[in-house]
């Protein structure tokens, strides 16, 4: 059992939106966008490891910064939807309500020509 999720990400490098994807199985989540993957597995004690980049480093290419806990947050969706607390639809809806949380606060960043250079 696994799914793909598909999460439209604006970039304001780029002044559109990107796809970026969380792919959930039983043993890993991974997000990417192009070739930039962040991998997240279950150590032996039962925490979760990332490997790979970053989600921030993929995110601040794009010029996109998300909040501080992003990976906790995509592991809070893996855990419920492996518990079965969550559907496969409702992992798709929730990550949607994170992105749109991440596009909000992207598509609200200081635009004068003073933050231009820093975002």
């Amino acid at each position: 059992m696994n799914t793909t999720v598909s999460l439209n990400i604006y970039s304001p490098r780029w002044g559109h939106e990107d796809a970026y994807y969380a792919e959930l199985h039983a043993d890993f989540m991974e997000i990417s966008m192009g070739p930039h993957k962040a991998r997240v597995t279950w150590t032996e004690h039962g925490e979760p490891q990332w490997q790979g980049e970053s989600i921030h480093a993929i995110m601040n290419n794009d010029k996109v910064y998300p909040p501080a806990n992003i990976a906790g947050l995509f592991e809070h969706v893996w855990k419920e939807w492996l518990a079965e607390k969550i559907t496969i639809e409702q992992v798709g809806e929730e990550l949607q309500h994170l992105a749109a949380w991440i596009n909000a606060s992207t598509k609200a960043k200081p635009s004068s020509k003073f933050w231009e250079m820093y975002f």
